[in-house]
């Protein structure tokens, strides 16, 4: 069993490499959050899981179909008798051809469902890394055209000290522009190779492979934000841990019912000892099914709370955006008047770009706080 998941595995990464070195230029966190779900050892090995515990709950099934409970029908030479059970078999029985599939029903739901939350939770935790990736490569290409304004203003200011415009000293401060500019660059240059390294071993394509671009689609996702009841009331009725023990009070439930089969629980002092086992062990389940719902609701709305925090900052830095490009078109009208030069208003339209990158950053974090909104009122994982 173990070779054929290693070749499982295997042969899902040789195709994730190939496909990669097909088109390695651009990257997305779409992409890479696919890429990574094919090739995650842990997804695999959950989906394996899923299928051996589905069979194993189709096999208990169809060896106990058919089983009757109450009575036997024996050939003898002298004609069929019918031997009906005493209570304490009856309820052996029914556990096996009632109880188990049950059981081995909620097994195999609750290895599913471990596998999505996994799943989920992988994709959260790249949208984490994606974000530092993201925001190193924008560091380096602003950073590499801050470069190219200050080799202009030091090509500048060497040509104004041939001319006695300027003194030695402001020479000396525009090389040192240019010299802390040109390793700003290679600073940010090492961080993107470093986080394009850390996303390529979360994703499990080779760590070498390189991105010419990497990619930002958060202002096409079109996340909605609903009133804070809305994902309380999803919560409750999906998170994971009060669905599981929702399930599992309805399984032990059910087992008391088989318990109590023809006064078995009455008769007989074992039967009688696992139904008051039974019992206690419905009530701290259903204890501890209050206290996660509260859990869960105070979760969700911690969540909500970050979201609109998040919003906010959202919203103000959009308004200071708007406000420095209109104040960049009035500049760049000026500058046309030739009143202003133009390294000012390239120095300004750099400011500009910054402030747009950190725009975009903050939106994408913005749905990374919905998204973890939108799985804490799901199956999880909590946020």
């Amino acid at each position: 069993m173990k070779k054929f998941i290693s070749a499982i595995i295997i042969i899902s990464m040789l195709t994730i490499m190939q496909s990669y070195a097909a088109n390695d230029s651009r990257l997305s966190y779409d992409t890479a959050n696919e890429t990574m779900l094919k090739s995650s050892r842990a997804v695999l090995k959950q989906k394996l899981s899923e299928r051996k515990a589905f069979f194993q709950y189709n096999a208990t099934v169809q060896r106990t179909r058919g089983i009757d409970t109450d009575m036997t029908t024996i050939d003898t030479p002298i004609g069929k008798f019918t031997y009906v059970y005493p209570p304490n078999i009856q309820v052996l029985l029914t556990k096996q051809t009632e109880l188990l599939p049950l059981q081995m029903k909620f097994y195999w739901k609750m290895t599913d469902n471990g596998r999505i939350v996994t799943e989920k939770a992988l994709s959260l935790g790249l949208r984490d890394l994606y974000l530092g990736f993201m925001k190193a490569d924008m560091d380096y290409q602003l950073s590499m055209e801050k470069l190219k304004l200050q080799e202009k203003k030091y090509n500048t200011a060497k040509l104004k000290a041939q001319d006695g415009l300027i003194s030695g000293i402001q020479l000396e401060e525009a090389e040192y522009d240019y010299l802390k500019a040109k390793k700003d660059v290679e600073k940010n240059k090492r961080s993107r190779e470093n986080m394009q390294r850390t996303v390529n071993s979360y994703i499990g394509v080779p760590i070498d492979t390189a991105y010419d671009k990497v990619l930002y689609s958060e202002l096409t996702r079109n996340l909605t934000l609903n009133p804070v009841e809305f994902y309380i009331e999803k919560a409750l009725e999906n998170r994971l841990e009060i669905t599981s023990l929702i399930e599992e009070i309805k399984i032990k439930e059910q087992h008391l019912e088989i318990l109590g089969k023809g006064r078995a629980k009455d008769i007989y002092p074992d039967i009688r000892n696992e139904y008051e086992d039974v019992s206690l062990e419905i009530e701290t389940l259903q204890v501890r099914l209050d206290k996660v719902k509260y859990d869960v609701e105070n979760n969700i709305k911690s969540a909500y709370i970050d979201v609109i925090k998040e919003k906010d900052n959202m919203d103000i830095l959009l308004q200071t955006l708007n406000m420095q490009k209109r104040n960049f078109e009035k500049l760049k009208a000026q500058h046309k008047q030739g009143l202003i030069p133009e390294m000012i208003l390239l120095e300004v339209e750099l400011g500009l770009k910054e402030l747009q990158n950190g725009f975009n950053l903050t939106v994408y974090n913005y749905n990374t706080k919905k998204m973890k909104l939108e799985e804490a009122a799901g199956l999880g994982p909590a946020y």
